[in-house]
């Protein structure tokens, strides 16, 4: 429902309770300073008033001076004019001792609120901020303000007003007359008494004019020049142009300017609701319900004011509006759940307010675990469900015609199956009422059935026929109308068979996230009749018995016991590593990236790096493949070929073997010792050397990964070799042109991993790192990383690249390598 554009405000007054009980000494009690009170943002005491007693009394012994008489106002509204004696027997709550803090406080707003010190400029309001004596607060369009005063009367600000702030001791030395507690400006305020005790608010009109309300209810509305004075409880006296005037209850004054008071009149009567004016009780779908009401039109109406809040005082306002006279009902929706209170008020042609006529609503939260379709006048369950609601203390539940008690919590549909749940307010005047007084709320349920197949098993009976194993009948249970029930528990079904010599009954299994139940049921000897079809009735029921669904099947006759099929191959081991890992172009750091377990592969290729200052390629022809745990590879590369010298990298021919020790699972982890022969293949090509070494790798999901370890020991010549120009080379140790020699050992270590995005494709890349021992020079350490990519099926394509950081004199820092082949099977 929409604010009213028109400026409005409801201002609710609350004072702060004191004790009442009756304290015949003057000073009774005490609260230490550093530890505020309760309630309080101060630590206060307790006065009793004696005969007598003036505030600048209780000043001077209190606080040590009559200077500090407006601290006496502070908590209480009291007039504490110099020789104005208190009443006898009053108690008045008071600062412990002498202070200063803000008269009040924004306790809450919404946005579009604005405030203003006294002097100052306007600027944007927070939450929580002070206010002292004559700021000003004023909610734009679509503000909201709450405002709490140091004695805890609070204002509620509705959009546009504008009201200025009077402290509870306005200046050094008081008035007889209790200061006001705001200003109206323009707006309105309604001004509320917690409890009357002989007590008053005081409104004052921007202008002049005063109302002193003796009342819990009483509207001053301030338009332009004209302030209206509305009394729905208690009386108000209001003052003007030197004249006053009492309203009683349910009559109204007006005045302009500083012009004198009318005399009273009565308000507007209340509107007549069209419907019952029992207390209006619906659900809350979701959390979010619908308010309703409907009236007659009023005479001599000129439109109506509609508000709804969460307290019977209205104080608590959620929307106000003030509509035309020609409209009569009034809807809201998007409710949560709980207590509202509806008021509709008709304001006449002289804009006075009319007395309220109020309608009460609850709003139920209730929900059917297991399925439920709630709407504001029924549930519709499961039932195999549980109906949850939210107490209210408000509120007593009745089951059918049984008797009323606190609403509970839960309602379990398998212990009760209610019709219909009553609710009714709790007291004396409902329980009189009795059924007549509650709202009903039927309770539909939703249609559970079964559909039941089945069909007949033959399989060896080794335990002859009702055996585990021996003849039985397959049957497929689709349940209906359970979505989100808890089959298991709260329906328990079971399949009962009505079979020739008598019933079987066997538990349903199955029927995870609403999938089909499932059960075997075992055929008796009387059921095994060779070449007749069997008949059967087959009825699915609840853990009590009831019938939920039922089929009657005809079975054809037995056919031959099936052969036992072979047991299913495993499934393949996962490959290791790269297919084909790329063979650095270098006589020393050619180490071959390998696991443990070789794949099925043959592929040719070439390489191509940098080596003497020019590009250098390659060809190369591999292949691999395992028997067993027993593996085989060969690598040839041939001589190089290009603007480089291509020092130590000569045609070479590696031949390994390896051999897997271990392997647990599928390929989780696999160990195995590989030993390689690197033959030279051409004059120029690096000596006979051996590579002995250690495999470890493993794989998870589409991972693998794989670790090299091992030593290369040069088998035969010195080391030298003859460079790519073919001159011999010039000393041991040292190739042609001065690049270093095959060294006579070194150690290597190479790790990488794999990754499958697509069963066609694999990523890998790998770290290699080599301990040189030249002989002829403080030992040297190689390594680079490698990085590539192998797609296809059984014809696959692969492409690396490899980055040497540290590398020999004369080969350069990048090597390329591509390659086609073919493989046993795509990863």
């Amino acid at each position: 429902m929409a604010p009213s554009n028109g400026q409005s405000v409801a201002i609710s007054v609350l004072l702060g309770c004191a004790t009442h009980a009756a304290i015949h000494a003057g000073y009774v009690g005490s609260a230490s300073a550093r530890e505020p009170t309760p309630g309080y943002p101060e630590a206060v005491i307790q006065w009793g008033v004696q005969a007598g007693e003036t505030c600048d009394d209780i000043a001077a012994v209190l606080y040590g001076s009559s200077k500090h008489a407006a601290l006496i106002q502070r908590y209480n509204r009291v007039a504490c004019g110099p020789g104005t004696t208190l009443a006898e027997g009053l108690t008045l709550v008071l600062p412990a001792e002498v202070t200063s803090i803000p008269d009040a406080k924004l306790r809450s707003m919404h946005p579009d609120v604005r405030a203003r010190p006294a002097g100052g400029a306007w600027s944007p309001a927070a939450q929580g901020m002070p206010l002292l004596t004559n700021s000003s607060v004023n909610t734009l369009d679509e503000g909201r303000a709450d405002i709490e005063f140091v004695d805890r009367t609070r204002v509620l600000l509705a959009p546009n007003t504008l009201v200025v702030i009077y402290g509870t001791a306005s200046r050094a030395r008081v008035s007889k007359t209790p200061p006001a507690a705001v200003e109206l400006a323009d707006g309105e305020v309604k001004a509320a008494l917690a409890a009357l005790r002989g007590q008053s608010v005081e409104v004052a009109a921007s202008g002049g004019g005063r109302v002193s309300a003796s009342s819990r209810d009483t509207v001053v509305q301030r338009r332009g020049e004209r302030t209206t004075v509305a009394v729905f409880d208690g009386k108000a006296g209001v003052t003007s142009g030197g004249l006053s005037v009492v309203v009683p209850k349910d009559h109204g004054t007006r005045f302009v300017g500083r012009a004198p008071p009318a005399r009273p009149r009565p308000l507007p009567a209340p509107v007549e609701w069209t419907t019952a004016d029992a207390a209006q009780i619906a659900l809350a779908p979701e959390g979010l319900g619908v308010l309703s009401a409907s009236w007659k039109p009023a005479p001599a109406a000129a439109g109506y004011r509609v508000e709804i809040a969460r307290d019977p005082e209205f104080n608590d306002l959620i929307a106000r509006e003030e509509v035309k006279p020609d409209v009569l009902s009034f809807r809201a929706e998007k409710m949560p759940a709980g207590a509202y209170f509806l008021r509709v008020r008709v304001v006449d042609r002289e804009e006075y307010l009319g007395v309220g006529a109020v309608r009460r609503f609850h709003l139920v939260a209730a929900r059917a675990a297991g399925g439920v379709v709630p709407a504001a006048q029924e549930i519709t369950a499961n039932p195999y469900g549980i109906i949850e609601l939210t107490p209210s203390p408000a509120l007593e539940l009745s089951l059918d015609d049984g008797p009323f008690g606190p609403v509970p919590e839960r309602i379990d549909l398998l212990q009760r199956a209610p019709r219909a749940l009553r609710l009714r307010e709790r007291g004396s005047a409902a329980a009189e009422r009795g059924h007549d007084a509650a709202t009903s709320l039927p309770v539909r349920y939703t249609k559970v059935g079964a559909v039941v197949s089945a069909a007949r098993e033959v399989t060896p009976a080794p335990g002859g026929s009702g055996g585990p194993g021996g003849p039985a009948i397959e049957a497929r249970v689709e349940l209906e109308g359970l979505a989100g029930v808890d089959v298991a528990r709260r329906v328990a079904p079971r399949l009962f068979a009505h079979l020739p010599g008598g019933v079987r009954s066997v538990a349903l299994a199955g029927g995870d996230r609403g999938g089909a139940l499932t059960a075997r049921i075992p055929l008796p000897r009387e059921a095994l009749r060779p070449g007749e079809p069997l008949r059967v009735r087959l009825d699915v029921a609840d853990g009590r018995g009831g019938v939920i669904g039922t089929s009657d099947a005809e079975l054809p006759a037995a056919p031959e016991a099936p052969r036992a099929a072979p047991p299913p191959a495993p499934p393949a081991a996962p490959v290791l590593g790269a297919y084909l890992p790329l063979l650095p172009m270098s006589g020393v750091a050619d180490g071959l990236w390998l696991a443990p377990t070789p794949p099925s592969v043959a592929a040719v290729g070439a390489a191509a790096a940098r080596s003497g200052g020019g590009w250098v390629a390659a060809g190369q022809v591999r292949a691999s493949g395992a028997i067993g745990p027993l593996g085989l590879d060969v690598a040839l590369r041939s001589n190089p070929a290009g603007e480089g010298d291509g020092a130590g990298v000569g045609s070479t021919g590696w031949f390994g073997a390896r051999a897997r020790v271990l392997r647990l699972g599928r390929s989780e982890l696999e160990l195995g010792p590989t030993l390689r022969l690197g033959v030279p293949m051409a004059d120029g090509s690096p000596p006979l050397r051996i590579e002995p070494g250690i495999a470890l790798g493993g794989a998870a999901g589409r991972f693998t990964w794989v670790a090299d370890a091992g030593a290369r020991i040069r088998a035969s010549g010195d080391g030298a070799a003859v460079g790519a120009g073919g001159g011999a080379a010039g000393g041991e140790g040292a190739t042609a042109g001065g690049e270093p020699a095959t060294p006579a050992v070194q150690g290597f270590l190479l790790a990488g991993a794999t990754a499958d995005p697509a069963p066609w494709l694999r990523l890998h890349g790998a770290l290699d790192l080599h301990l040189v021992d030249r002989e002829v020079r403080a030992d040297d350490v190689l390594g680079g990383l490698s990085a590539g990519v192998e797609a296809g099926g059984a014809l696959f394509g692969a492409l690396s690249v490899r980055v040497s950081p540290w590398r020999d004199e004369g080969e350069g820092p990048v090597t390329a390598q591509i390659a086609v082949g073919f493989r046993e099977a795509s990863p």
